[in-house]
């Protein structure tokens, strides 16, 4: 119990650190969200709000944890390095926003056929991950994936679901 208890400094100040940074992100996406509302940019403006709405809600640090609000921050610079450049080429933000739309759907697909204490299990909530890294891959390559990712490796992380513990 001593030893917690003098870890909790510690392991505060590392969760306050990272949440200034989430909080310092989610803000510049939010000024970015709101200047980019043209008609233009409007189909990438609900796809990226609706996006930061899935990552920023009530409770999102606890839901989050410690060990993903660094990728938090990644998949919300993601979302402001996005939004500055769709106007740049609009076809290929919407040929690039159907594959997302593609996998998300699959993915949603996927979690109703599973019973309600899996939903929420590690392996369903990677390829939820999965599919904010594949974001970053298409609209952000400049800021990297913690991995490879692709539309094809989450299709088959879908159909293994089915098969995880």
């Amino acid at each position: 119990m001593a030893e917690a208890r003098d870890a909790l400094p510690l392991a505060t100040a590392r969760v306050v650190d990272a949440v200034a940074q989430v909080l310092e992100a989610a803000h510049e996406a939010e000024i970015r969200l709101q200047r980019a509302a043209t008609p233009a940019l409007a189909a990438a403006l609900a796809d990226a709000g609706g996006q930061f709405a899935a990552l920023i809600y009530p409770q999102f640090v606890s839901e989050t944890g410690l060990r993903r609000l660094p990728d938090l921050v990644r998949y919300l610079r993601a979302i402001s390095r996005r939004l500055d450049t769709a106007a740049q080429d609009p076809v290929r933000d919407a040929a690039r926003t159907a594959v997302v739309r593609e996998v998300t759907e699959a993915y949603q697909r996927a979690i109703e056929g599973l019973r309600a204490a899996r939903r929420s299990g590690a392996y369903v909530q990677s390829v939820r991950w999965m599919i904010e890294e594949l974001r970053v891959s298409l609209f952000a390559q400049v800021l990297g994936t913690s991995g490879p990712v692709s539309d094809r490796r989450i299709h088959a992380a879908l159909d293994r679901l089915t098969d995880a513990p």
